[in-house]
């Protein structure tokens, strides 16, 4: 499969589930943070304020959610943000249902960090 060249045309790849908790993580961005401007970077959708905050990734069993100031927010929230990165983590979302009020807080802090004190991305 070709490389998509729109961030509709990656989500409308993703399979079922995949899709669906893409589709709701794009939701609760627009919803929450309608600011923030999306484009495809790397290959998947990442969201930008003064730089990039979040971009989803589609995985066999779910969708990550990258927080590209993850490893700032990692402490207060050991069991939700994982990864080992200098700046970049990620959250593990199996289910719609887990875009809940936790991970729209961690979201919200993501880009407060992001307005605060922006990382330019390399």
């Amino acid at each position: 499969m070709p490389k998509p060249k729109t961030v509709r045309t990656y989500l409308d790849n993703l399979e079922p589930h995949q899709g669906a908790i893409a589709i709701a993580l794009e939701e609760a961005i627009k919803k929450h943070w309608p600011h923030l401007t999306v484009k495809l970077a790397w290959g998947f959708p990442c969201w930008s304020g003064n730089e990039r905050v979040f971009s989803v990734m589609g995985q066999t069993d779910r969708c990550n959610l990258q927080l590209w100031q993850g490893a700032s927010l990692a402490d207060d929230y050991l069991e939700r943000i994982e990864g080992t990165g200098k700046s970049l983590r990620h959250v593990k979302v199996y289910s719609v249902d887990q875009v809940n009020d936790e991970l729209i807080d961690i979201m919200d802090r993501a880009v407060t960090l992001d307005a605060t004190a922006p990382q330019r991305v390399r």
